[in-house]
């Protein structure tokens, strides 16, 4: 009785690790996408008039063109100066286009980001890749 017992829960536990491996799957990397960080001068006009009404708050967005893919992004009014937008990752899935940035405070600069009189400052960066006809899910810090 006691090693039908034993056999049974082995079973069980076996059923079990069966049913979470395909439960759930991981999206497998792809390939990591090539992208430029554009300025201005590098920006479709609509895009830069987009960014410019939302630039005071934080704001998530991609914008394609006859051409190209732009993926925005943008972490709205900071009274700290010397913040830079830092591209952790960007890859293609099947099913997205995963980015992930961090805003951080740029090392050994004058202020170190301390609180100035000066302006306001909105940080935000712009990348520009190959034309994807996918979703874009963002991970922003």
């Amino acid at each position: 009785m006691k090693k039908i017992k034993l056999i049974m829960a082995a079973l069980l536990l076996m059923l079990v690790f069966l049913l979470v491996g395909c439960g759930k799957k991981e999206e497998a990397i792809k390939k990591d996408i090539d992208f430029t960080v554009c300025d201005k001068t590098r920006m479709p006009e609509e895009l830069i008039e987009i960014i410019e009404e939302k630039k005071g708050k934080i704001f998530k967005l991609s914008y394609i063109n006859n051409d190209y893919m732009y993926i925005a992004i943008g972490y709205g009014e900071h009274s700290k100066q010397n913040l830079n937008v830092v591209v952790e990752d960007l890859y293609l899935t099947d099913n997205a286009i995963y980015v992930e940035t961090n805003l951080i405070t740029e090392e050994n600069s004058p202020t170190d980001g301390s609180v100035t009189g000066e302006p306001s400052m909105y940080p935000y960066i712009v990348l520009k890749c190959e034309k994807y006809d996918l979703p874009v899910v963002f991970d922003i810090d």
